[in-house]
């Protein structure tokens, strides 16, 4: 027996070949876990829960279906505060914070700027990360921006209307609303000096606020339909997938319409709701200075969004049962593996990181170069870009064009116009989801079905050229001939309306020439301005004679047929239903012009070019042509804010004009990328491979 024998064999206890012999003070080697450790470790990951706290009755929230439901429940309520209420008090906002409707419309555009400057970083990060916990996060940041987006109104204080008649009203603030006789013809009661002038801009600098908000709404809504979906499709099956992904989408669907319809119920409240209910100020929802309550429903959903967001932080990065359904998942890392990745070159791993960038590179222009050689897919991007910048406009002015066509109350508008235009999209995707599947995988029949319906549901924008007829109105910027009141020393940013027995509509009682109010009644007298009859114009200015009339608080009536409003809303329902037939054959017919391997970079591509073209420019481009459509603008020391009178025949024209103009560009490209579309030799063998498996299938079954 040889005296060596007794020693260990020190080569057999080296980690490898290469290693040093341990001592014998320190353990040996280390051994690698058990497949049972491995397991045990894995379910920890798996429990749902926070930190350390996974106890095992919140276990029954750790399924596909409660993440279903917290996913639709997050963006039902983005899609409420985003696609419902801004929409919904757009022109409120207007006349709050003396702000146009370009500066508004930018509002409700910054959102899509962010979203597309944003989403590129917010996918490869949120890609590397835990799913759930990203979620987490952009909920409650969405919860963040919700209070932020209502704060302007706890900044700005208290509302006053102009020439309210509240009992704690002074004189000094009624004069101002009356004609009183002065020595200077034509000079304005307004006083001018420095802490008015910057009161007056102060307001609409609240602009930089709400588009700040507007940043942290962005990164929910855009997370949520990425980031989202990824995470509920690597946690159920594959067959199910898609199921999961429309039960989403029917869930999110239901939040602009509660929007709208929560909207129209909180603007019929005074803006100082629960603290003041505005009668006392003797205003109603009727009134043109009535300001309803813009901000209540924000705090609401803020609230909502931050308690939503709790469970969706305890959800694990894979649910149980989920590493069964991917059978190429990476095993977790042995220790073994983590020693010798740690022991690798540096310069190596430098190198390797520069390679994987140029091949990256070049993979992205490669793939640039080939979605571009695909004509029809680019025409058809350009002609849906074109579409949503109609109809992002369209959208987010909606209950005020309602509003200045028709006269009724932003209250109502924004009611009818969730009730018709959000049920018919649902309804339409419903059945453009059936038709779409009828016509199968022809991409030529699909581009024509598309076309078939963006043309008949363009003829509906025929609908903007009706309005009602605007009684004859005696403002200072539209007659500015009318020498009547200018003894009467009127601001000019006074605007009250009243109107006269002459059925003439006057800026305020002082611009009627008014000096006396029954406050019981609301009705004016003593009006030097108004005769008995209508006024009479002449070649060059308005005339008046005879024995001085009365006028009643508010604006005149308008001259419309009852059949006008529910003929307006039902085009806008069958609108939104046949525009909505051709999304799902859209999405598929996106899908079939780009090979199989380039699906997801080109749908991605075409939600840069549909916000770049369509849904970022859109509503500044119709609040612009709405400014050039105002009549008489809010006015205070030289400085320009809300408009409070538009001519309603202009706004109608104006966006018949846009959206028609919009419609036939986007119709050109569309038929252009029929015409041209050719077959792809990948696609087609995909489409018979298809075709095989289902034949193959069916005799299975038989």
């Amino acid at each position: 027996m040889s005296m060596f024998s007794s020693l260990p064999d020190l080569r057999q206890l080296a980690h490898h070949q290469n290693g040093r012999p341990l001592l014998d003070t320190t353990p040996r080697y280390e051994p690698f876990n058990t497949t049972a450790q491995i397991q045990k470790e894995k379910e920890k990951n798996f429990r749902f829960g926070w930190f350390g706290f996974k106890p095992d009755f919140l276990q029954v929230f750790n399924t596909s279906r409660w993440l279903l439901f917290f996913v639709g429940l997050t963006g039902a309520l983005e899609c409420t505060s985003t696609y419902g209420f801004i929409p919904g008090i757009i022109s409120t906002l207007e006349r709050r914070f003396e702000m146009s409707s370009s500066k508004s419309g930018f509002i409700v555009s910054s959102y899509q700027i962010f979203a597309l400057v944003t989403m590129p970083f917010v996918t490869h990060i949120a890609g590397k990360t835990h799913k759930g916990k990203w979620l987490g996060a952009v909920t409650l940041l969405y919860g963040v921006g919700c209070f932020l987006f209502a704060s302007p109104h706890f900044l700005t204080g208290r509302y006053e209307a102009p020439g309210s008649y509240a009992t704690n009203v002074t004189s000094s603030q009624q004069t101002n609303t009356m004609c009183h006789q002065s020595s200077n013809n034509g000079s304005s009661t307004e006083q001018c000096t420095t802490e008015t002038t910057e009161s007056f801009s102060a307001l609409s600098n609240y602009l930089y606020v709400f588009v700040v908000a507007q940043f942290f709404l962005s990164q929910c809504g855009g997370s949520l339909f990425t980031v989202g979906i990824a995470y509920m499709d690597e946690n159920v099956k594959k067959k199910v997938s898609g199921l999961y992904v429309a039960i989403m989408f029917t869930i999110v669907c239901i939040g602009p319409t509660i929007g709208y319809v929560l909207i129209g119920q909180l603007l019929s409240l005074y803006v100082e709701w629960p603290i003041e209910d505005g009668y006392s100020a003797g205003l109603t929802p009727w009134d043109p200075r009535w300001i309803g309550n813009w901000w209540f429903g924000f705090p609401v959903l803020g609230t909502l969004g931050i308690l939503v967001a709790i469970p969706l932080f305890g959800f694990p990065r894979k649910l149980p049962g989920s590493e069964e359904l991917h059978d190429d998942e990476a095993q977790l890392p042995t220790k073994a593996a983590e020693s010798d990745v740690t022991k690798a070159d540096e310069e190596a791993q430098i190198q390797s990181i520069i390679e994987r960038i140029r091949g990256a590179l070049e993979d992205l222009l490669k793939s640039l170069l080939d979605l571009a050689r695909s004509y029809s897919y680019v025409l058809l991007t350009l002609g849906v870009s074109f579409d949503n910048m109609s109809s992002s406009g369209m959208f987010a002015f909606a209950p005020k064009v309602c509003q200045i066509l028709f006269g009724i109350p932003v209250t109502s508008s924004a009611l009818y116009f969730g009730l018709s235009m959000i049920p018919g999209f649902a309804i339409g995707s419903l059945v453009g989801g059936w038709i779409s599947k009828k016509i199968g995988v022809d991409c030529k029949k699909l581009l024509r079905f598309i076309l078939i319906m963006y043309t008949i549901s363009g003829m509906g924008i025929c609908v903007y050229l009706m309005y009602c007829k605007d009684p004859p109105k005696a403002y200072g910027q539209l007659n500015n001939n009318m020498t009547c009141a200018d003894s009467c020393a009127c601001a000019d940013n006074l605007y009250n309306p009243v109107c006269g027995e002459n059925g003439m509509e006057y800026q305020s009682p002082c611009h009627a020439g008014c000096t006396a109010l029954n406050h019981t009644t609301m009705v004016y007298s003593n009006c030097s301005c108004i005769t008995s009859s209508r006024m009479q114009q002449n070649s060059t200015a308005y005339v008046t004679s005879g024995v001085t009339s009365l006028a009643t608080h508010g604006a005149c009536a308008r001259d419309c047929e009852a059949y006008r409003v529910p003929l307006f809303f039902s085009t806008l329902f069958l609108m939104g239903m046949l525009g909505a037939f051709a999304a799902p054959s859209y999405m598929a017919a996106i899908l079939r012009l780009v090979p199989p391997k380039q699906r997801s970079f080109g749908l991605g591509m075409q939600r840069c070019m549909v916000r770049i073209i369509g849904t970022i420019p859109g509503p500044m481009i119709y609040g612009y042509a709405m400014d050039n459509a105002c009549a008489q603008w809010q006015t205070s020391c030289g400085q320009r804010g809300a408009c409070l009178v538009y001519d309603s025949r202009k706004v109608g024209l104006f966006v018949f004009g846009l959206a028609l103009g919009l419609r036939i560009v986007g119709a050109t490209f569309i038929s252009l990328a029929y015409l041209v579309y050719k077959p792809n030799a990948a696609i087609e063998e995909e489409k018979y491979d298809n075709a095989d498996d289902v034949k193959l299938t069916n005799g299975d079954v038989k």
